[in-house]
């Protein structure tokens, strides 16, 4: 790759608070909740994550690890085979209630056009034109092109590196590895009144005997394992290459409570760089310190925004 030279060895990662700070509909909830209900044919599948009451991106995204396939019985009741029946159709509709949940990709691209198409009414905002100075880097983890179309920043000085909008390459879910779906409460006896014992989600779709109920357990417990994001690490290297002289690295917009591997790179690459990281509330703050001592970074700074 040809190298390029920019008059500042400045790096920016910008993430949703970014986009939320210019009035962009890019909020977990409701903005994706609303569009991701919409989309499915169940209304209990996000059911499965409801461990825990995730109301922002990280909280969603790590959530997605972490299915609780006891609440299946409410997503089927109303799908068990009929084998009193001589049409498949009367026996094969829970298959098709399991392939037709989780549409995530679906409502992950409508969610980032939605937002994209509100990018002409948005202007520039006198703090970022002063912050974002000539010559800056962005690793960018949202999907909208607020930098190129309001800010004017040239494309190849933008990695997105989780895709953008306009592509079917956004990228969503929890970290690759981390899949731990909560254990099935099975009623040993099928009477509904115990004695109960815990099993594993897939030691317990293997003792299923039913063809149509295992099939489409294992149709959702496949699709659900699916909803991890691969990191693209490779990118960033491949964007970076020729920019060995990285002094100060910024963070606006970003949780820290997930993509940790992309700021472990960028700490063993620029072990020298000054980092700035914007917070806007105390769980941010606690988030970064968090990360921070995790990685190792030396040499930060908190701005409360």
């Amino acid at each position: 790759m040809k190298e390029i030279l920019f008059m500042n060895n400045i790096l920016f990662i910008i993430g949703n608070g970014f986009d939320l700070a210019h009035g962009l509909p890019t909020k977990f909830d409701p903005d994706f909740k609303v569009i991701a209900e919409k989309n499915e044919s169940n209304p209990y599948f996000w059911e499965l994550y409801q461990s825990a009451e995730p109301d922002i991106w990280s909280d969603f995204e790590n959530l997605l690890a972490q299915p609780d396939f006891n609440s299946l019985a409410e997503i089927f009741e109303d799908y068990a085979p009929d084998y009193s029946s001589d049409r498949e159709s009367d026996r094969d509709g829970i298959i098709l209630q399991a392939e037709m949940s989780g549409n995530l990709k679906e409502s992950l691209e409508e969610f980032a056009n939605q937002a994209e198409g509100k990018l002409a009414n948005v202007t520039p905002q006198r703090f970022f034109e002063d912050l974002f100075t000539n010559g800056e880097l962005y690793i960018n983890f949202n999907y909208t092109h607020t930098l190129e179309q309001v800010y004017g920043i040239e494309i190849d000085r933008v990695l997105h590196v989780h895709g953008e909008a306009g592509n079917e390459n956004l990228l969503l879910g929890y970290p690759e590895g981390d899949f731990s779906p909560e254990d099935i409460h099975e009623d040993i006896r099928q009477k509904g009144r115990g004695p109960y014992r815990d099993t594993s989600i897939k030691e317990y779709i293997n003792s299923l005997e039913d063809y149509y109920v295992r099939t489409a357990h294992e149709i959702l417990i496949n699709k659900v394992e699916s909803f991890k994001k691969e990191f693209k690490i490779e990118l960033v290297e491949e964007f970076l290459s020729g920019h060995k002289l990285i002094n100060e690295i910024i963070v606006y917009g970003h949780s820290c409570a997930i993509d940790f591997p992309y700021f472990e790179y960028l700490n063993v690459t620029f072990p020298l760089a000054n980092w700035k990281f914007f917070s806007f509330d105390e769980r941010t703050i606690m988030n970064i310190e968090m990360m921070v001592c995790h990685i190792g970074i030396r040499n930060y700074s908190v701005v409360e925004k």
